[in-house]
């Protein structure tokens, strides 16, 4: 058997044959957080490299096995 697990948690996941299992990102907060940088950036201020972790979440589906053995 194979199991898979995918990334971005794409609209049509859900509606494969087998439901695709995957990682959901926080796109919007990724997009607030690079329009930030880029307007500090062409408003000229002077800011320093900056790191950030936003929190991910998995989608469990059928894909990777976890219904067969409900």
């Amino acid at each position: 058997q194979v199991r898979v697990v995918g990334f971005d948690d794409v609209n049509y996941a859900s509606l494969l044959s087998v439901p695709l299992t995957t990682m959901q990102q926080p796109c919007r907060e990724i997009a607030a957080v690079a329009f930030r940088a880029m307007l500090d950036s062409i408003e000229g201020r002077d800011i320093p490299p900056r790191s950030y972790q936003l929190p991910a979440r998995l989608v469990v589906r059928e894909s990777c096995g976890a219904y067969l053995n409900s």
